[in-house]
């Protein structure tokens, strides 16, 4: 009796037991492509009993299950090999109940420089990487999508102020046009224009996006770097910006390239909201597999900035939209992508304001490109890219002009633009690379580039008697169609090599680029300009390219780099409009036609040396510093000449035309330094100095035609401007996967930025309110050739992004946090600047499905 009543309570215990035990049941699924994952290790642990933990693998349709889970807190954690592990924290489990739960995991290919990675929301978010120094020859910055949407950027000129040395007191968003010249020394009020921008490559997805085909008569820097503003950031996956001396596979660039990786392979829908003071903007992201293989990817943005809120119809609208159909063929042995975009900007000003200022830039571009790449076997692939981009150029602007004609006020100036500017690339690639028994690795690498632009429309349009530029402007319309297109032709080869040393690795890379600027037909020749193949009329250049990087002792490592650059001019540069002057001749006046046009203008090449010692002291901390320097000789620039120069040189007359020449040089050189820790308790340190110098001028003389002619000259020397600066920068990174945070501080500061202008030419003394100064010709004030400096200044930029769920998150930035001016007195003028913007904020929200 007393056994029958003891099996009673047994059966009755154990039936309590698993009445109060619950179920978990769920999927194991990819987060981009949402495809199942079996063979997935699932582990569920209680924080708080170290001897409790439960196993289970999901099966081959990704389905997992635990059963008879006592109530409690638990992390539920899945790991797969190829995969970055996912955790669920505090999973709260009651009693008799039943969990459904999707685990997402992301696969590591293509995820640079990382060896865990979690989500909030839908950022990723780096938590643990792989080194603490970088592990190329070539000097290198990596930005990925999750500090892309950490830091909420509208636009890829946004993101670049992630680089080390990039200021961070300027506003992001889409009031104003931005460029970038990597290296480049902006003071602290300006911003850099002309060459020191026309000289970064930017490239989208094998992509070159640059502004050699644009003739234009609305810009005053007649050829710069493209507006970022038109690359939106949340249609980005990454972006490399190479500052070292790259493969000679990267062409027509002088000062470096940054290379962007959009969104693809079946995304993952997702619709983000953003909200700043400046700009507002949403953006939709998704992805699907089409029935007859490949994926099909989607992305839509608009974004809209209202610059100036006292002024009605100051505002600059985005409208965006790309799609990607990628996939694989022939046994997985070609992966192929078809894609395309379109980008429409509307920027507009209407003339509300004193002086009748209005514009609008109607503008689109339009890209479509093809990549194949073929694997025949492991070690050797081909690679394909064929492009296709117009950008379309409708622009408009009007002035009030003080001029009278028939009016005793004045009268209202309109100037239009009409225009597409073509771009047609094809790039073709064969890439081998081979590890052999013995450790070693080899590579080589070959390829040819064909690439041709031309400029088509109806031109600048101008008012004859009403002109834009005033009644007695030279300048007058001038159709895009009357200037012939640009063929460029680029062959190359380089060698890779990685082999050991006494236990020490080491690596070098040499290569050769041939490039042919704008082909008329062959020309096999040697003279005494060397060697001829092709009948090339804006140059034929030789670019060495020689990189190295030598293990030499544990966690040291020297890297040198040497090499040559080519930038392609632009048809801007080429094709100038004539100038017309008003000439009395035969008792009449007659309009004579000055051409400003140099068919026969070069194109021009940098010079690069660089060096670094790369120190991984810990394996939680390294070190890296670098020192480098480059020189750009034969830049196009402006020459001005007097009307009557070809009977006498020094004619002295006001009426005067230009012509491009290569006559500019450039000489840059710097040190970078930089700290990096991996995460410590959650915590990340990044530290940065960065000191940069810049000397530019001219070759020869410039003509003044207004001068004293006891002691100026008509024809006097070029002045050389010299900048440097120092840029000091500290980032501290916080993450909390349990809570779902990520925070961001980021400190600048800059205390050293100074500029002077170095006049060669004559020079008298004189004294000026009691004071004795000496006044060089071509100064404007007397104060031109004294030396400038900007003060010190810093700025206290702060982040955070936060989960609301397992799909959504938001983020909130304050820049400027302590609402520094950052104040300067001009100590000539007594003018007041402000370095620093007021402080803004932002806030984004998104969600994904």
């Amino acid at each position: 009796m007393k056994k029958r009543l003891l099996h009673l309570c047994l059966i009755l215990l154990t039936f309590v037991a698993g009445a109060s035990a619950s179920e978990i049941r769920g999927k194991v699924i990819s987060h981009m492509d949402k495809a199942v994952i079996p063979e997935a290790l699932i582990v569920l642990e209680d924080p708080q009993d170290d001897t409790f933990q439960m196993e289970t693998m999901s099966d081959k349709e990704g389905f997992f299950m635990f059963r008879d889970v006592p109530p409690g807190r638990y992390k539920l954690a899945a790991l797969k090999e190829g995969f970055y592990n996912n955790s669920l924290f505090d999973f709260v489990v009651l009693p008799d109940q039943s969990y459904d739960v999707t685990i997402r995991l992301i696969n590591q290919k293509g995820r640079w420089n990382s060896e865990y990675c979690f989500m909030i929301g839908g950022i990723e978010v780096k938590a643990v990487e792989k080194d603490v120094i970088q592990s190329e020859m070539v000097t290198t910055h990596r930005i990925d999508s999750g500090e892309i949407d950490h830091l909420q950027a509208d636009n890829l000129g946004d993101i670049l102020t992630l680089i080390p040395g990039v200021e961070k007191s300027r506003q992001i968003g889409l009031s104003s046009g931005q460029s970038i010249g990597i290296r480049k020394v902006a003071n602290s009020y300006t911003t850099l224009s002309g060459n020191e921008t026309f000289g970064t490559t930017v490239i989208v997805d094998g992509n070159m996006i640059n502004n050699d085909a644009m003739i234009t008569g609305i810009t005053s820097s007649l050829a710069s770097g493209i507006d970022l503003r038109t690359i939106p950031a949340d249609d980005i996956e990454s972006v490399e910006v190479i500052t070292g001396i790259p493969s000679v596979e990267y062409s027509n660039f002088a000062d470096g390239v940054i290379k962007v990786n959009t969104k693809r392979g079946q995304v993952r829908s997702r619709l983000k909201g953003k909200f700043n003071p400046d700009t507002k903007g949403a953006s939709f992201s998704s992805g699907l597999k089409v029935p007859f293989g490949g994926t099909l990817d989607y992305h839509v943005n608009y974004a809209y900035s209202e610059r100036d809120i006292r002024k009605e119809g100051d505002e600059y609208h985005r409208f965006y939209l790309s799609t990607a159909y990628s996939g694989e063929a022939l046994d997985k042995k070609l992966d192929y992508v078809l894609k395309g975009s379109y980008t429409r900007s509307l920027d507009d000003e209407k003339p509300t304001d004193a002086n009748r200022i209005g514009r609008h830039s109607h503008d689109y571009r339009t890209t479509g490109g093809l990549i194949l790449k073929y694997k025949p076997d492991p070690q050797l692939m081909y690679s394909n890219y064929f492009n296709v981009d117009m950008n379309r150029k409708n622009n408009y602007r009007s002035r009030w002009v003080n001029d009278q004609i028939d009016t005793v006020y004045g009268y209202i100036g309109e100037l239009s633009e009409d225009g597409r500017e073509w771009d047609i690339d094809y790039k073709l690639l064969r890439n081998k690379k081979v590890k052999h028994k013995n450790g070693n690795e080899t590579g080589t690498l070959y390829g040819m580039e064909f690439s041709y632009q031309k400029n088509t429309g109806s031109g600048v349009h101008l008012d004859s008697i009403y002109n834009y530029y005033g009644a007695y402007s030279t300048r007058r319309s001038y159709s895009f169609d009357d200037y012939p297109g640009f063929p460029k032709f680029s062959i190359y080869g380089e060698r890779n090599r990685k082999w050991n040393v006494r236990d020490r690795s080491v690596e070098m890379m040499l290569g050769l680029r041939y490039d042919a600027i704008n082909i008329r037909g062959l020309d096999i020749s040697a003279g005494n300009d060397g060697f001829s193949f092709l009948n090339a009329r804006q140059g034929e250049f030789l670019s060495p390219r020689f990189n190295t990087r030598i293990e030499i002792a544990d966690g040291l490592f020297w890297r040198l780099g040497a090499g040559r650059s080519v930038k392609s001019i632009s048809l801007s540069h080429i094709y100038r409009n004539s100038a017309y002057v008003k000439t009395f001749i035969d008792s009449q006046w007659v309009e004579v036609e000055y051409k400003q046009q140099n068919p026969d203008l070069k194109s021009y090449y940098t010079d690069k040396l660089e060096t670094s010692l790369d120190w991984k002291a810990t394996d939680w901390l390294g070190m890296t510093l670098t020192a480098y320097y480059q020189e750009s000789k034969d830049q196009p620039s402006t020459k001005t000449y007097p009307v009557g120069y070809e009977i006498n040189p020094d004619t002295l007359t006001s009426l005067t035309y230009n012509l491009m020449e290569n006559i500019a040089w450039s000489k840059d050189s710097g040190v970078e330094f930089s700290l990096k820790t991996k995460r410590i308790k959650n915590l990340k340190f990044v530290f940065n100095a960065t000191y940069r110098y810049s000397l530019r001028g001219k070759e020869g003389r410039y003509y003044d035609s207004s001068v004293d002619t006891s002691w100026e000259e008509i024809w006097a020397p070029n002045p050389e401007t010299w900048k440097h600066k120092i840029i000091l920068g500290q980032q501290t990174s916080y993450i909390n996967q349990r809570l779902g945070v990520w925070l961001t501080v980021d400190l600048q500061y800059i205390p050293f930025d100074q500029k002077r202008t170095v006049y060669k030419s004559n020079s008298i003394e004189t004294v000026l309110e009691g004071h004795p100064v000496t006044l060089y010709q071509g100064m404007t004030y007397w104060y031109d050739a004294e030396r400038w400096e900007y003060g010190d200044h810093w700025v206290l930029n702060a982040r955070l992004s936060k989960s609301l769920g397992q799909n959504t998150e938001v983020s909130l930035y304050v820049n400027n946090v302590f609402d520094d001016p950052g104040l300067w007195i001009d100590p000539y003028r007594g003018n007041i600047y402000e370095l620093n913007v007021p402080i803004y904020y932002g806030l984004e929200v998104s969600t994904q499905w």
